[in-house]
């Protein structure tokens, strides 16, 4: 018998988009599932758009570094969107990523003006975490036989 994920019809792969857009000329990281995606100075808006497994874990960090700090000048990064499968995390849900700097500015954001790394994770499949977070209860997860017993 197949499982509902080995029907033809089921995609393996979940879309993810992220697009940052620069203030001034930061010095930024992106980071996705443990991937280096850019490094260096942001100079024009950057765009992601990668497939990842359907059942992984997802990890998303921007790091602005090297910020110096100026009442003349601002340097940051403006996360404008991060959706997974059409499902807009920023700018619906900035409240979920941590987001940890040199200023201790702990309040939900997607505007990285500080030194230090905005990170969101999604520690289970998409799907099992996205119905846990918007309220629609549990999906089951497979499990062999000799799990139950």
């Amino acid at each position: 018998m197949k499982n509902f994920s080995d029907l033809l019809a089921t995609d393996l792969y979940i879309d993810l988009v992220l697009i940052a857009e620069p203030v001034g000329i930061p010095d930024v990281e992106i980071w996705i599932n443990q991937q280096l995606i850019h490094q260096g100075q942001l100079l024009k808006s950057f765009i992601v758009s990668t497939q990842l497994p359907l059942l992984s874990e997802i990890s998303v960090v921007v790091k602005l570094k090297n910020k110096v700090y100026s009442l003349e000048s601002e340097t940051a990064v403006v996360l404008t969107k991060l959706s997974i499968d059409g499902f807009d995390l920023v700018p619906n849900f900035t409240h979920l990523p941590q987001y940890t700097n040199d200023h201790d500015f702990t309040e939900p954001t997607s505007y990285i003006g500080f030194n230090g790394e905005w990170k969101f994770e999604v520690t289970k499949p998409f799907y099992q975490w996205q119905h846990e977070i918007t309220g629609q209860g549990w999906l089951f997860r497979p499990c062999s036989i000799t799990e139950i017993l």
